[in-house]
């Protein structure tokens, strides 16, 4: 424990007159978080516990080819307002489970995605800044107003009952990160390289100077791995704690070192025959990651003309509306503000043709300025008007 404790601080120092990046501001909390205190084990438990209520993923939503570029905003904005990686992972576990359980309008996903990220951040962030909504909403150009994200963080919160304190792998990989390497791991490592020098005049991996340096490398290679669990949908539903064990192989894997031992099995609680089919599909990640060219990902775009509060999406409080699209009547229910349910047309109504289609748009200025809710009482008429 001592030697774990003089390794991490030899290799977690930050240094505060220069700007920080990504990657000093990760190993900075793992400094932060006393990983290595005596509850190490007690936390660890307490999160194996927390990681079985978590809920599950059933692959329903017609959104899930939109979840790329959810995913994308998502990583966009933790890095332009210095969120943490578990703030970001939460951040993915409330949006996956919201966006399953809803039928969502397109223009509104990114919505969505920014609000899950506001609350997973104040959930999980140590640093009592916490970006405002007027701030993140930048990001999309202040496509949405400040009622719209109030309306569906009470949504969401409902939705998952405020229970929002969930591990994630970006939570267990914190935990491991500074125990998963040991003297002897560097020690096997350093004797494999010094023979394949000897015998075929080559170094099949990189040499590293000492224990702190090779600890420091490969915990950040770490933290990448537990974001590629991200990417990979098929392990929504598989535990936390077995994804960041894996995560954990992997990067033993790619580096050179042993994959899995005794010692692993004793701080992960999980065996290499757990562990290797999860193993395999990160690796193949990784490297698939590493042949790839630079990509920045799609170009983010909102269209301003859906923005509005009658685009359909704001709450009703009191009574249903009725709106027209086409020949479905489409129905919203009380405080339901996103599913949407399709009912057959009425046995009077008529199919609209599309130059009627265009008539059917209520003009702003018809709004009675001394009626509050005047999207509740508005008439949407079948027949044109003369």
């Amino acid at each position: 424990m001592e030697q774990n404790v003089a390794a991490e601080q030899n290799i977690f120092v930050v240094d505060h007159k220069l700007k920080k990046t990504s990657q000093q501001a990760d190993v900075e909390r793992l400094a932060k978080t006393h990983w290595l205190s005596d509850y190490a084990r007690d936390i660890f438990l307490t999160m194996r516990e927390q990681e079985l209520r978590r809920r599950p993923m059933f692959f329903l939503s017609p959104q899930l080819s939109e979840r790329q570029r959810m995913l994308q905003l998502l990583k966009l904005a933790t890095r332009a307002h210095k969120l943490s990686r578990c703030a970001l992972h939460l951040a993915v576990y409330y949006m996956d489970r919201f966006v399953d359980h809803y039928k969502i309008r397109p223009d509104k996903l990114f919505l969505v995605a920014i609000t899950c990220l506001h609350i997973a951040a104040q959930i999980e962030n140590t640093d009592a800044f916490i970006p405002h909504y007027s701030e993140m909403n930048r990001m999309v150009k202040n496509a949405y107003t400040a009622f719209e994200y109030k309306a569906v963080e009470r949504k969401i919160l409902c939705f998952l009952n405020f229970e929002l304190v969930r591990p994630t792998t970006a939570s267990f990989v914190e935990l491991f990160a500074c125990s998963f390497l040991t003297r002897s791991d560097f020690k096997n490592y350093t004797e494999m390289l010094d023979e394949c020098e000897r015998n075929h005049y080559i170094q099949p991996y990189q040499r590293y100077i000492s224990f702190e340096e090779m600890l420091s490398m490969l915990a950040q290679l770490l933290l990448r791995m537990a974001d590629y669990t991200l990417h990979i949908s098929r392990f929504a539903n598989d535990l936390p704690s077995l994804l960041a064990a894996a995560c954990i192989a992997a990067v033993r894997q790619v580096s050179g070192v042993r994959c899995w031992s005794q010692y692993l099995v004793g701080l992960t609680s999980y065996t290499e025959a757990q562990v290797e089919p999860y193993m395999n599909i990160l690796t193949d990640y990784h490297y698939y990651q590493i042949i790839q060219p630079d990509y920045d990902g799609p170009s983010i775009q909102i269209n301003q003309n859906l923005a509005s509060p009658d685009s359909g999406f704001e709450e009703s409080f009191t009574e249903n509306t009725n709106v027209v699209v086409s020949d479905e009547v489409v129905t919203v229910e009380t405080y339901n503000i996103i599913t949407v349910q399709l009912q057959d047309p009425p046995p009077h109504s008529t199919t609209l043709l599309p130059k009627e289609q265009t008539k059917l748009k209520r003009p702003r200025f018809e709004d009675d300025s001394e009626n509050l809710h005047p999207l509740k009482h508005a008439k949407v008429e079948s027949d044109p008007k003369d």
